[in-house]
């Protein structure tokens, strides 16, 4: 079955000293394209070589943007100009983009927009869902208010904003923004607020730091995936024996629901290897568990089992090919592990060094705190737009 069609429009900003896109767009991204063959239009300066980075790196179709200037560029005054001001962009609508979206306009489902700056280039003609996705509340911002006409300024601005958003059928944002979202007067019925609601699968508890945690590996996920269990397998055939050897009294405790009995049987024959048959989120951190293995080795939403494991502040050990795979930027904020013998070596010091420890939870837990809003956002944009029937 061939995924949906989907669109994309974002903005960048005219300072070259920022990158080309957020977190948040990158986050939305990378959830939107494991179900959807997305098309992303790029308004502002970006070049030939970020349009390619960004196709190769965001998993989407097919990039436009960086068109030249033309006799088809359309300058915005008022309330717009303001916008582009903002974000530094020249005060115009690049024709040769907007005539680019719109012939293609009829080859989409759906339409996701993510900046105040890429509303002109919204099309016409789409079938099924407009969603505006509120980063943030552009006429919330401190430095449109200062000055003799500040306050008239803002007043403009929040006009633009309120309109821009009602154009589309959904407004999604992070818990964060949802309450000034509503004080922009936008309608309860258009907000989604779903992002806001706890789901089975997102991290309620955090570790309290080393003291707290044993000396115990730990595995979650849902066991009646096939994916899921090819990793967990591959870890336990290549890593599991050579790191129980190295380090005395370590156990490795596998927490997730519907596990089949053949595999339950091949657990129990591992020495030191406790199934949990067990959905709840807490017992990660009741079970006092001191790293949390993720090879994702072959599972598709990569992306979303990083950043869950990551919030609940336990160090992360994964693979690189799990990182190759996945779209986001973590930095040193979880270990990754080139080889059997090199995630062997990283659990060994992860198991004991406490300072180690700790700088991994600290910098793992802030890094997926910041990017678990995203993707709730983005799975519950998701569950919206999969909705959509086919024209």
């Amino acid at each position: 079955m061939s995924k949906r069609k989907l669109l994309y429009i974002t903005s960048v900003p005219g300072r070259r000293d920022l990158p080309p896109l957020s977190d948040a767009t990158k986050s939305v991204l990378s959830v939107l394209s494991r179900d959807f063959e997305i098309s992303l239009a790029v308004a502002g300066p970006v070049s030939a070589l970020d349009l390619n980075e960004l196709r190769r790196s965001l998993g989407v179709t097919r990039v436009a943007g960086g068109f030249d200037r033309s006799a088809d560029d359309v300058n915005v005054e008022g309330a717009q100009k303001l916008v582009h001001e903002f974000y530094g962009l020249d005060p115009c609508v690049n024709g040769r983009l907007k005539a680019a979206i719109q012939r293609r306009a009829a080859d989409f489902e759906s339409v996701v927009i993510d900046a105040l700056a890429a509303v002109p280039y919204l099309p016409l003609g789409v079938h099924g869902k407009t969603v505006y996705f509120a980063q943030s509340i552009v006429s919330d911002d401190g430095k449109l208010s200062k000055g003799l006409f500040g306050r008239r300024r803002v007043k403009r601005l929040r006009a633009f904003e309120y309109d821009a958003m009602l154009r589309c059928d959904r407004v999604f944002s992070t818990p964060e923004s949802a309450n000034a979202l509503l004080e922009l007067g936008l309608p309860l019925g258009k907000l989604v607020d779903e992002a806001t609601k706890p789901s089975a699968s997102r991290p309620t508890t955090a570790v309290s730091g080393f003291s707290a945690t044993r000396m115990r590996l730990g595995y979650s996920g849902y066991l009646g995936d096939e994916q899921n269990i090819e990793s967990l397998m591959w870890f336990l055939e290549n890593v599991w024996s050579a790191i129980r050897d190295a380090v005395p009294g370590l156990e490795f405790h596998v927490i997730g629901a519907d596990a089949s009995e053949e595999l339950a049987a091949t657990l129990s024959s591992h020495n030191d290897v406790v199934l949990h048959r067990d959905s709840g989120d807490r017992k990660i951190t009741e079970l006092g568990l001191r790293v949390m293995v993720e090879p994702l080795l072959h599972e598709y939403h990569i992306e979303a089992k990083l950043v869950n494991s990551m919030v609940r502040a336990i160090p992360v050990a994964t693979t690189r090919e799990a990182l190759v795979r996945s779209r986001l930027a973590v930095g040193d904020a979880i270990s990754v592990a080139d080889s059997p013998a090199h995630m062997v070596l990283n659990l060994r010091r992860l198991l004991s060094e406490a300072t180690l420890w700790q700088a991994l939870s600290d910098r793992s837990q802030g890094i997926g705190s910041t990017l678990l809003a995203y993707h709730e956002v983005a799975h519950s944009m998701r569950r919206l737009l999969v909705q959509v029937e086919s024209y």
